[in-house]
């Protein structure tokens, strides 16, 4: 299992010390192409690596069709909301192909960090640093999301709704923009435990709170 473990950037470096106390924390698990590893809305308790294969990460609007949002391949870790402090997760993960990952669940880290502080804060660290990167590079790719989604005008819009007669019915830009703020909030909410809000559009300039 430590060499299983070291193939990932999160537990290079570490020393043979503490490569043998973290490794028999992760259990393998196998699956077909088109297994579903966990749901949306599911209870979050690990966090995996994959080790062999690509999932795609799925995220479904509460009033919309499913999402892609991303594909993961061999190296990659995600079910980061084990490790935030959700309490569930909030996208789904599907093998595109057969998957192997290792996985290591929420009671067995704190286990470590009881019996074994010193090596459990050197993995907490790595995690944390990890996230800290991902939550960088969202801002990134965020803005490019935001100018290709309304430039290209591809994105997908929310279902139409009925609409009370006393409230301004939305755009067609302002409904786009919002089904885009969806999938960014799934997008963020996965790699970094925040959301994106619509704080207003004034049909040019649009002002979002990060959460």
């Amino acid at each position: 299992m430590i060499s299983g473990v070291i193939r990932f950037p999160l537990f290079r470096d570490l020393s043979a010390a503490d490569l043998k106390i973290i490794a028999p924390l992760f259990s393998v698990r196998t699956y077909p192409a088109d297994a579903v590893i966990f749901e949306q809305g599911e209870r979050a308790t690990c966090l995996y690596l994959l080790a062999k294969g690509e999932v795609v990460i799925r995220y479904k609007p509460y009033d919309g069709e499913p999402i892609t949002l991303n594909r993961i391949k061999a190296g990659g870790v995600f079910g980061w909301s084990a490790v935030l402090g959700n309490a569930v997760y909030s996208s789904s993960i599907i093998c595109s192909e057969a998957c192997e990952v290792l996985f290591v669940c929420g009671p067995d880290l704190r286990q470590l960090l009881f019996e074994h502080p010193q090596t459990g804060r050197i993995v907490l660290d790595r995690l944390a640093r990890a996230v800290s990167s991902r939550w960088v590079n969202a801002h990134a790719q965020i803005k490019t999301m935001l100018n290709n989604g309304i430039a290209n005008n591809d994105f997908p819009l929310a279902p139409e709704e009925v609409v009370m007669p006393t409230e301004p019915v939305p755009s067609a830009k302002e409904a786009q923009i919002r089904a885009l703020l969806d999938q960014l909030s799934a997008y963020i909410e996965q790699y970094h435990g925040g959301s994106v809000e619509l704080v207003a559009f004034d049909g040019e300039t649009l002002t979002v709170r990060l959460g």
